[in-house]
């Protein structure tokens, strides 16, 4: 036990601090509800990155398609949908994918019937959509763009990466390209390419932004890998080309899937779906240099069936308050949606969970978490026709943490790191992972000084909070 001062807003106060903490054993505490149907009919989509869902605060926005797309939203945290509102202005719109910034704006990208590329957002809360604007600059009709993926800043840029084959002969040949907006829309800049020439576009693509004008897009190559593009200029250029992945060079192993990136508080995370040693699992890798490196691969699911009949797929990547976030499809005999999430930085990640209740087909599941860390999480399912697997219908649950009082960060550990959020929440405002009640631990409605003092007595001298 040692006497020590924490300066805390400026004030110097003494503390008795006890170093043994209080040992609970690391979990993953969120539960999950709903499974609300969006009614959009029968329909299969590919979101690439899995980005379809989107939240600001209990404002739920999904994305669908059915040869056309459609936007829902909630106001209720997900138990209840709106009808959904048609999204596209063109005959047919395919594939969408989804983003939501802070102030509520609605971004969608999309594919039209002419294999175009095209844009669309709602600044009315989802109401209406602006017409289609199209985002690819080729000047041949049908060469095949496809599968756009959209990632917006806090500045109001919005960044768009997609399949293209405008360099394909016989339409073979797939590239990554990009486009950026600085007008809020209106107009694209000219497209550029975000894979370098001699490396071929293999299977899917995702796209992330921060706030200073640096672009990632990650792409699995026509080899084993995962491959991370990025541009420093705003998307004009992307010199930058890293390794993500760290598949073994063994020319017997079989290589990477698909694959989700997000990026916060200048880490970059990739998730992706993996087969080495002929074994499946979900592995997950993190950049702490703005992508010029990444770390050693970590292990995401916890199956202990390696085997392909229960392969995890499809996985969708969020970060919110510190927390990388996965949802995930588990493929074969288990078909089910599975959840988890790292409070480490992506050292490691909590022991999964089943975010649905039916074992029926599943399909690219989508994941988003708001700034309380209520998770949404958004799947095509086919338990209405069981016998066409090609027939699915969106569906969407809401899960919260089942948190320990005083665990801000939400590993289910009372420490230090909880007494460090608590200390910038109280005298800096700083966000942090865990619910407004979690912080709040003499439950009087506030965060004040007093919760600080709570904090530091419950994680060094283990003394009970009074209220729960």
């Amino acid at each position: 036990m040692a006497a020590r001062k924490i300066l805390m807003g400026g004030i110097a106060v003494g503390v008795v601090l006890s170093f043994s903490g209080v040992a609970l054993a690391q979990s993953n505490i969120y539960s999950f509800t709903g499974e609300v149907d969006l009614g959009v009919g029968y329909t299969f989509f590919e979101s690439s990155g899995q980005h379809y869902i989107g939240a600001r605060g209990d404002t739920v926005y999904v994305v669908t398609s059915n040869g056309w797309t459609w936007c829902a939203k909630s106001i209720d945290g997900g138990q209840t949908f709106d009808l959904p509102v048609l999204v596209n202005s063109t005959s047919t719109g395919v594939n969408p994918s989804m983003r939501v910034d802070t102030g509520g704006v609605v971004y969608v990208a999309y594919q039209d019937e002419y294999a175009d590329i095209r844009f669309s957002k709602s600044t009315d809360g989802g109401v209406s959509f602006t017409p289609g604007v199209k985002v690819n600059d080729d000047t041949i009709p049908q060469t095949g763009q496809e599968k756009p993926a959209i990632a917006v800043n806090n500045k109001g840029q919005i960044f768009i990466a997609w399949r293209d084959q405008r360099y394909s002969a016989p339409q073979t040949h797939q590239t990554v390209f990009t486009a950026a907006s600085y007008d809020g829309g209106q107009s694209f800049t000219p497209n550029i390419q975000g894979n370098d020439t001699s490396t071929d576009l293999g299977g899917t693509i995702d796209i992330a932004v921060d706030d200073v004008g640096r672009v990632y897009v990650v792409w699995m190559p026509n080899r084993r890998g995962i491959i991370l593009s990025r541009s420093i200029d705003s998307g004009q250029t992307f010199p930058l080309q890293t390794e993500v992945a760290d598949v073994p060079t063994d020319s017997t192993i079989a290589g990477s899937g698909i694959q989700s990136i997000a990026v916060g508080n200048e880490l970059i995370g990739v998730v992706w779906q993996d087969r080495r040693f002929e074994q499946f699992t979900l592995r997950f890798s993190v950049s702490q240099d703005y992508g010029q490196t990444f770390s050693p691969s970590v292990r995401v699911d916890d199956d202990s069936d390696l085997s392909d009949t229960t392969a995890p797929q499809a996985p969708s990547l969020a970060w919110k308050n510190g927390i990388f976030y996965v949802a995930w499809h588990e493929y074969g005999a288990k078909q089910r949606i599975s959840f988890s999430y790292s409070t480490n930085s992506g050292q490691s990640f909590v022991p999964s969970m089943t975010v649905d209740s039916f074992s029926s087909a599943h399909a690219f599941p989508s994941l988003e978490v708001n700034g309380s860390g209520k998770a949404f999480a958004a799947w095509l399912d086919s338990r209405e026709d069981p016998f066409y697997v090609e027939d699915f219908r969106t569906l969407v649950a809401w899960g919260g943490p089942n948190s320990v009082k005083g665990d801000l960060n939400l590993d289910s550990l009372l420490t230090a790191v909880d007494v460090v959020l608590e200390l910038n929440a109280v005298f800096l405002g700083q966000p942090y992972p865990a619910s407004f009640e979690t912080a709040d631990v003499n439950c009087d409605g506030e965060l004040t000084p007093a919760d600080t003092v709570l904090e530091l007595n419950a994680v060094f001298l283990e003394n009970r909070f009074p209220c729960s």
